[in-house]
This record gives structure tokens, C-alpha cells and sequence, in this order.
């Protein structure tokens, strides 16, 4: 995961607080691998302060990759990981003690939680159809949340229908209350960008002959998962 992801990160964090959901928050948070680690290890000790020295290697003996030590981590932890961690609420950073708090989050644990024992991507050294990172990543996104539960509904559908679902879920009215114009610009988006982010990471494919968009099998497999993550809406 590149240092882009946290400027993912800091879009969630500001349209979550301008009404667009804090889960997109939440999810972007979960989508680093470094985040998932320290984030675990903090809700298991919720009322204590943590070193941030603790933290790296803990992150460091998780790890599957030899490419960084614990000091390493420690970097990217004080320059990047912590300081926006603590924009989005989900913990205390004190710099100059260089110590940490949680701060409780049930939707966080909730989503935490929910992959750890059987979705992680530091598992077993299987390749998995996917990464959890990339499903995060994916789930950080309302719409596409509203894309994927579309799609687990009925499978595989023409690209417009997708978009007329959507919309319908995003304002919660028929569709004959919803400007065409706006609908537009809902297919638009998960045209060039949802769906596209979805097949990037192996939950979807589309049919551009056919305009059509599909849950791949990897996807289906992951039903209740995605199901449950989704409804946290």
C-alpha cells in the first residue's frame, strides 16, 4: 500500500464529516495493512497507552516481508500513519511521548472483527482470490457499497439498471422522484470509477460489449461477509 492510500484516508475523513459516512472513514483506515495491526492490537488493550516503538513491532512480527525493521515502521508510523489515525478520531498520538490511545470505536471493531479470523491477507501463505486490503479499499466507497448489494441481489444486471438502484439507495425515493440528469451522473461514476475499482480488485467484472456488470465468483463466495460489512451503512 502506497502513502496515496492516505489521502484516501483524508477524503473519507472529510466527506464522513460532511454527511457522507463515517464507514467510508472506517474502511479506509482498514484498507493499510500497518493500520489493521496496530489498530487490533489497540482494541485489545483499550485503556492503556501504548509505545509507539511497541506498536512497530508488532506490526514488524506480523509481517510477511523483510524489507523493513521495526525502526523502519516506526517512521512510517510517526510521519504518516498516526497523524492521520488521529485526524479521523480513532486514536490519541502524543508525539512528544511518543505513545498512543485508543479511542473505543464499535464500527471499527465491528469491521475488524468481522475478517480477522478467515479473510486476513496475512494468512497462511495461500494466495487468496484477493486481498483484504483491496476489499477495504473497495468498501471505502458508499456507493460502491451500494454497487456491491445491487449486485449480490441479482447477480449480474445491465450497467443503467445498476446505476438506477443506486440512486434509489443513495436518496432512499422511487426512482421517478430522481432528476434523470442525476441518475447520469450515477452511471457515469460507476462507469469510470466504481465498477472498474471493483474489478481491479476481483469482486466484479463487466461486459462493456454488453454493458453489463457481474459479481465474480470470488465475490459470491464472499456474500455474508460483504453482506454484513455492507449493512454497517
Amino acid at each position: 500500500m502506497t502513502e496515496r492510500h492516505f489521502d484516501t484516508l483524508a477524503d473519507a475523513t472529510r466527506s464522513g464529516a460532511e454527511g457522507g459516512g463515517r464507514l467510508d472513514t472506517v474502511f479506509a483506515a482498514a484498507a493499510d495493512r500497518d493500520c489493521r495491526v496496530l489498530l487490533r492490537s489497540l482494541v485489545r488493550n483499550p485503556d492503556d497507552e501504548v509505545a509507539v516503538a511497541t506498536l512497530a513491532d508488532c506490526i514488524e512480527s506480523a509481517g510477511r516481508d523483510s524489507d523493513r525493521d521495526a525502526d523502519q515502521i516506526a517512521a512510517r508510523l510517526h510521519h504518516t500513519v498516526l497523524p492521520k489515525l488521529d485526524d479521523t478520531g480513532f486514536l490519541d498520538y502524543d508525539s512528544d511521548c511518543e505513545t498512543v490511545r485508543y479511542r473505543s470505536d464499535a464500527t471499527l471493531e465491528t469491521v475488524l472483527a468481522t475478517v480477522e479470523s478467515d479473510l486476513d491477507d496475512a494468512g497462511d501463505g495461500a494466495d487468496p482470490p484477493f486481498s483484504v486490503t483491496g476489499l477495504f479499499d473497495a468498501l471505502a466507497d458508499q456507493r460502491r457499497r451500494h454497487a456491491l448489494v445491487t449486485m449480490l441481489a441479482h447477480g449480474d444486471l445491465p450497467l443503467p439498471d445498476l446505476a438506477d438502484e443506486v440512486a434509489v439507495a443513495e436518496r432512499d425515493v422511487p426512482l421517478s422522484d430522481i432528476d434523470p440528469e442525476t441518475v447520469l451522473e450515477v452511471y457515469l461514476s460507476l462507469y469510470h470509477t466504481h465498477v472498474p475499482k471493483l474489478a481491479d480488485v476481483g469482486l466484479a467484472t463487466y461486459d462493456q460489449e454488453r454493458d453489463f456488470v457481474a459479481l465474480t465468483d470470488a465475490g459470491s463466495s464472499l456474500e455474508p461477509t460483504l453482506r454484513s460489512l455492507a449493512d454497517l451503512d
